[in-house]
């Protein structure tokens, strides 16, 4: 009984951090969530009025602003540790079932995600970047960021938060998101001066934007693995109580068992007195 009220106790510590730390990155996102907003509708106009620019380049057009390697890098966001639930499992099974099938470079984050890779029978060569769980890693975050801004495609496997009970596996491209950006002003007719230059100043803003929703998906793996963990906690805070009420059943049942039989004892020696 005294190991599993201490178990107890320790469980609903987790669970209790793990959900100030859920509500934390939520404020974050929401935080940012204005800023990036204000940021896209700035890259969307500079990225309307660099399709102008190309279009009037007639067979010079470039495809895409920013100058990249041509590759595909495939990014898998697991965590150091257990007690998130599946989550962490059905990502990695996500990355693993897709990357199998592509032309990508890996890069992993994360010990539980490594250790699960290496224990593949086959796998591809990997970078890994370490990046804490207890608390939004902005430093970790930026050297990753900047890694893979060389990268002509970015594929980011993450836990996504939809609801505080429904933590689902998802596949993120960045650069598509930015072609939604993009989209976002297809009858905007509006007349700007660049200086130095359209070029120049759409690249930088491309680097910046692609770095920024990577930093969004990063946030929203956090969020994802707290809700998780949060819920898996408290899962478990259930089974433990349930098993303490019946260790407490029996528990009266052995000490009432117990009283009787020595009542039993003392009714049964005392006839033989008599």
């Amino acid at each position: 009984m005294d190991y599993l009220t201490g178990f107890l106790t320790m469980v609903e510590s987790y669970e209790e951090i793990a959900a100030l730390r859920m509500r934390k990155v939520k404020k974050s996102i929401l935080e940012r969530r204005e800023f990036m907003q204000g940021l896209n509708e700035a890259f969307a106009y500079i990225s309307y009025a660099y399709r102008i620019y190309r279009e009037s380049l007639k067979g010079k057009a470039k495809e895409r602003i920013i100058n990249t390697n041509g590759k595909t890098v495939s990014i898998l966001l697991s965590s150091n540790s257990g007690l998130y639930g599946d989550i962490i499992i059905n990502t990695f099974e996500l990355f693993r079932e897709e990357t199998s099938k592509i032309d990508t470079d890996i890069v992993i984050v994360g010990k539980l995600g490594k250790n699960m890779y290496e224990n593949l029978s086959e796998k591809k060569n990997y970078r890994y970047f370490e990046m804490t769980d207890n608390v939004i890693d902005e430093l970790s975050i930026k050297k990753l960021s900047d890694y893979i801004l060389d990268y002509s495609n970015v594929i980011v496997y993450h836990g996504s938060f939809r609801s505080f009970i429904s933590q689902v596996p998802t596949r993120t491209e960045v650069p598509v998101e930015l072609r939604k950006i993009e989209r976002s002003l297809e009858s905007y007719d509006e007349k700007f001066l660049f200086e130095p230059s359209i070029e120049k100043i759409a690249e930088y803003f491309e680097k910046q934007i692609e770095s920024l929703i990577f930093e969004q998906v990063v946030f929203e793996s956090y969020l994802s693995k707290f809700a998780s963990r949060m819920v898996s906690m408290d899962v478990a805070s259930e089974n433990i109580s349930s098993k303490i009420r019946r260790v407490d059943i029996d528990m009266k049942k052995a000490k009432h068992k117990n009283i009787n039989s020595a009542m039993h004892s003392a009714i049964f020696g005392g006839s033989l007195w008599k």
